[in-house]
């Protein structure tokens, strides 16, 4: 009985063996080396004949679409597949959380595998003003909408004047956009115009690129400056929005009752929505093709399962219902896919977390609680809590061994990284965090388990979080145990992320968690997140009132304290100067001083992560990164993915 008990440990534990240790890098050779490079064009490889979908091409026999050589641009780019030339048709299911891994995203610029330099991709190329304070954008001749509008230069235009510019639809400007331009010399030529030097803003376009442009072709017909207002309102009242805004944010996003047809450069569209499924359908003009003239992707349409509990995922996961998942399966769910592959039809591989730290915990710095306050803010305190968590046993339970310890900081690949960033404070010593309690005055007075702040009153700490992507719940309740054992009394508090949103950002969470991603050269430059008070979102939470005082330019929140005042000088210096040597320099001030300083807790990071894929998907790599860092699937080309 004990060995069948223990089988799917045993099982988890022998597969894990083939996979590289977290702290080690994916070789380069687990993709194709053109993955690293510009796409090629079809004119640079002799491309002359081009193919599409029977699904296409049936419509355009009909008459009711152009033919393929109108719908593609004037030298289509070319990506290569990861095995192999795929096979048209076939619809892909997955989960709701999934939908952007499968049918991808389509920013001007985009990353290679390793997370690490920026490559063309609807934008064949870009500049840099000498002073770096112009980044002008060459894009592709002959690109078009899903609805046939051709792409060009108004599409970022719009965006900036009318949704970025708009107070309505963007009510607070960040400070980087104040003064900012876009302008269009040509159709095919963009320019970005900052007040300062910003040099890691071709690294904000390969990953949120595709929010800095809009079909405005549609849009205008829904928007104020285009429609007058009282068309707008009864709109609006129609269709039961409270605001404009609401109402036109919604049509952007394709999330009204039914789809509205907004077009998109995605490979595919959304054709049909319920509260329980969703059917995307091929883009007939996406612009790329495969090495041999076909035109991507290859799959009619993709059919989403509206399932958001984590528990049913990963049980109909295991059963083989799906095509793909891995937004919300977990690591702890490794054993119980790999016992039903066989059965069901599907293969787990297992694929490195981009994360910097799996549960990164906040204590709110600023939070309203005073002598909570002054004890967050005594370094020893956190450094009590650092020490009081057994990171080894937690590596055992929750990932089989197969994670790092570490503290909150980048991922080793990247250039700002060094050792004893991950390394401070991280051994268990559960006996020096008492002692640094005692230090403090904190103490268990009345011999009931538990310490008395100052106040008398028991050293009791609500942690609020949200509970997804990483294995969040289980690893706060070993530490919740290791925290009683020193004295310590932590509350935990499952919450939804719209309310853990709206508490983080009116500074009433004690403490909170969040997975420290932005730890990759794409972002951590421009979105230090977990290093800068320069945030305020339901995701870095832990010092808000410093982070509201940096957006509001002084005029609202709370000044910093001169220590961390000098890590957003730093930044702004970092993000703004051209000599790459002192970025990196400054760069790693900016994590020395988090190493030393602990402003949030780390416990364990680059860490396996399933991902499961049927034995009739092919050309997913088998090695891969995931996390947001990458848009979990952006490098490694969902459009030519296939079922066989």
């Amino acid at each position: 009985m004990a060995v069948k008990s223990f089988s799917p440990i045993i099982i988890a534990l022998l597969f894990l063996q083939t996979w590289a240790h977290g702290s080690g890098r994916i070789p380069r050779d687990a993709w194709p080396e053109s993955w690293f490079a510009a796409p090629k064009t079809a004119s640079e490889l002799g491309i002359t004949n081009f193919h599409e979908s029977p699904m296409l091409a049936e419509q355009a026999g009909a008459g009711t679409l152009p033919p393929l050589r109108n719908r593609l641009p004037d030298d289509p780019f070319v990506i290569e597949p990861a095995e192999r030339t795929g096979k048209y048709g076939g619809t892909l299911r997955c989960f709701t959380r999934d939908v952007d891994a499968v049918r991808g995203i389509e920013p001007p610029l985009t990353m290679d595998p390793e997370v690490s330099i920026v490559l063309p991709n609807l934008a064949s190329g870009w500049k840099y003003s000498e002073d770096a304070r112009t980044l002008t954008l060459s894009l592709r001749q002959g690109l078009r909408w899903s609805d046939g509008h051709p792409f060009t230069s108004a599409a970022f235009v719009f965006w900036h004047q009318h949704i970025s510019l708009n107070k309505e639809l963007t009510p607070a400007q960040s400070l980087r956009w104040q003064g900012a331009s876009v302008t269009a010399e040509d159709a095919l030529t963009v320019s970005f115009r900052f007040l300062d030097p910003h040099p890691y803003f071709a690294a904000e376009l390969a990953h949120h690129g595709d929010v800095f442009y809009a079909p405005g072709h549609f849009l205008k017909d829904f928007h104020t400056d285009f429609v007058a207002k009282e068309v707008i309102d009864a709109r609006v009242k129609e269709e039961e929005f409270m605001s404009w805004a609401a109402y036109f944010n919604s049509v952007r996003a394709n999330r009204m009752a039914e789809p509205n047809g907004v077009p998109v450069m995605y490979a595919y569209t959304l054709t049909r929505k319920s509260p329980t499924l969703q059917v995307w359908e091929r883009n007939p003009f996406y612009p790329k093709i495969d090495p041999e003239g076909n035109q991507l992707p290859y799959m009619n349409r993709i059919q989403v399962m509206m399932v958001e509990n984590k528990e049913v995922i990963a049980a109909k996961t295991a059963t083989g219902q799906v095509h793909f998942s891995g937004n919300s399966i977990e690591t702890q769910d490794i054993a119980l896919f790999k016992m039903g592959q066989r059965a069901n039809n599907y293969r787990t591989y297992v694929w490195n977390r981009i994360y910097g730290v799996d549960v990164v915990i906040q204590p709110n710095l600023t939070c309203l609680d005073p002598e909570l306050r002054d004890m967050f803010r005594d370094f020893r305190f956190r450094k009590a809590l650092s020490f009081a968590i057994n990171r080894e046993e937690i590596n055992t339970i929750v990932y089989f061994g197969r994670a790092t310890p570490r503290q909150t900081t980048v991922i080793p690949s990247s250039r700002f990284f060094e050792p004893e960033f991950a390394d401070a404070y991280i051994e268990y010593r559960p006996d020096e965090a008492r002692r640094l309690l005692d230090e403090m005055g904190i103490q268990d007075r009345n011999i009931d388990g538990i310490r008395e702040r100052h106040d008398g009153k028991p050293l009791s700490i609500t942690l609020e979080f949200f509970d997804f992507e990483t294995p969040k719940g289980i690893t706060m309740e070993l530490v919740s145990e290791y925290w009683r054992d020193i004295g310590i009394q932590l509350n935990l508090k499952q919450v939804a992320p719209g309310l853990q949103g709206s508490r983080a950002r009116a500074n009433q969470m004690e403490m909170t968690l969040w997975h420290a991603d932005r730890t990759s050269d794409i972002l951590f430059p421009s979105e230090p997140f977990w290093f800068v008070p320069m945030h305020n979102s339901w995701e870095e939470c832990h010092w808000p009132l410093w982070s509201t005082y940096y957006l509001s330019d002084g005029e609202r929140g709370e000044a910093p304290p001169p220590q961390l005042q000098q890590l957003v000088d730093w930044w702004r210096e970092m993000t703004t100067i051209q000599d790459a040597g002192r970025r990196i320099e400054l760069g790693k001030k900016i994590l020395r001083s988090h190493a030393e300083n602990l402003w949030t807790i780390g416990t364990l990071g680059l860490s396996p992560k399933p991902v499961v894929v049927h034995n009739s998907l092919h050309n997913i790599p088998v090695r891969g990164y995931w996390g947001w860092d990458n848009r979990w699937t952006l490098p490694y080309h969902p459009e030519t993915w296939f079922i066989e």
